[in-house]
């Protein structure tokens, strides 16, 4: 091995039979500690950085790797059929343009089947590269710009919706109308139009950067690609939004056994976007009902039961969703408070099918006036029960 020798392995400390996945991790980490934007103006950092580059283009390639772990520092040589010298030729230019630069002819492949995907790993770090000339070192280098993406869809919108019991239990139909936001037909939904000149990028001021990015640094401005130059201004119609807001009608169908809270989806009628409307999520509220109590798929209701009825035993009408009323058999001795279970007559199950239960309490009503005949039977009565239900 010469002087000059490298040991790639050792740069990134792996081990020699370390997977892609650990080679990977490692360079990860190394490259967040070691990049000349974290480490201004620090040359022993700049030289780091480029050297655990060059062993990560080398160690992630399995051809180069094969090559590397068979002729050492003459791998490059062997490969090129005995050109050149060992290493890269011209210097190892590190992804990020500092230093040396990268050597002629050199590009960085983003989403390419050969090679070490600097592109894509170092997009994950430190927003998306494409290589260019005149970097910061004088040399060839990657220049900082924004993904190309393709339209997105608007995002969702949620909004609710009251309905009362009736139609909970029964499903119904709605038409509601609705303010949601939808693609500025103005922009096409971009935010953003282009005015035919170009001037000072109103997003980042000329900077080329906007916001806070990864461990503190600025991100690269979406509207300029980082150049701090552009011919794009804000939309005057949307002020950059890129929406305005819009009042639209929906058709809703309620579907019978909804419950409070829940969600019901309408695809594609949510907030628009370049790339399409998102979708409508309307939260269900039901109305709390004057007779009947809900209890997941159960109803429960009052049921008034005349005072002799309880006592002798008789028979009670029971309402019911539906409108009509069930005929329900009391037992003599009926409590107030009582409870009577009528099976399958409660909420429609939205999952699952069948139905919750009808549950019947019994309200024990007593008359405001009395004639003299009952007066005088209840008075007989209750000389007849005397003492009954008093501690001794």
């Amino acid at each position: 091995m010469g002087p000059s020798y490298k040991d790639y392995y050792k740069l990134l400390g792996v081990e020699k039979n370390a997977g892609e996945k650990d080679i990977k991790s490692a360079y990860r980490k190394l490259a967040r500690k070691y990049h000349p934007d974290v480490n201004p103006n620090d040359k022993a950092a700049e030289e780091k950085f480029k050297d655990i580059s060059e062993a990560y283009e080398v160690l992630s390639d399995a051809d180069k790797r094969r090559k590397y772990d068979q002729f050492g520092d003459q791998w490059k040589m062997y490969s090129q059929g005995g050109g050149g010298g060992g290493g890269f030729p011209g210097g190892a230019g590190a992804p990020g343009g500092y230093g040396g630069g990268f050597p002629e002819g050199f590009r960085v492949d983003i989403g390419g089947g050969g090679g070490a995907d600097l592109g894509d790993l170092f997009a994950t770090l430190f927003g998306d590269m494409e290589t260019g000339r005149g970097g910061r070192g004088g040399g060839a280098g990657p220049r900082m710009r924004t993904r190309t993406q393709a339209p997105q869809r608007g995002p969702d919108t949620e909004a609710s919706l009251t309905v009362s019991l009736e139609d909970a239990y029964a499903g119904a139909t709605r038409s509601l109308s609705l303010s949601v936001p939808e693609a500025c037909a103005a922009c096409r939904g971009q935010g953003v139009r282009s005015t035919g000149t170009s001037h000072t990028c109103p997003a980042c001021a000329g900077t080329g950067k906007q916001g806070r990015g990864f461990l503190g640094m600025g991100g690269v401005c979406d509207m300029c690609g980082g150049t701090g130059q552009t011919d794009l201004e804000n939309c005057p119609t949307c002020r950059g939004a890129g929406q305005v807001e819009k009042s639209r009608r929906v058709e809703v169908k309620i579907p019978a056994g909804v419950s409070e809270g829940q969600r019901i989806r309408l695809a594609g009628q949510g907030a628009g976007g370049p790339g399409g409307a998102g979708d409508l999520y309307l939260a269900v509220h039901i109305e709390p009902h004057p007779m009947f109590e809900r209890k997941g798929d159960d109803l429960y209701v009052d049921v008034p039961v005349p005072y002799t009825d309880a006592a002798l035993g008789g028979e009670a009408k029971v309402p019911t969703l539906k409108g009509t009323r069930l005929t329900m058999n009391l037992p003599a001795g009926t409590q107030s408070g009582q409870t009577f279970r009528l099976g399958g007559q409660g909420m429609p199950r939205l999952r699952g099918g069948g139905t919750g239960d009808l549950y019947a309490r019994a309200k024990i009503t007593v008359p405001k006036t009395l004639s003299a005949r009952e007066r005088d039977l209840l008075t007989e009565l209750s000389r007849l029960h005397k003492g009954e239900g008093v501690a001794a």
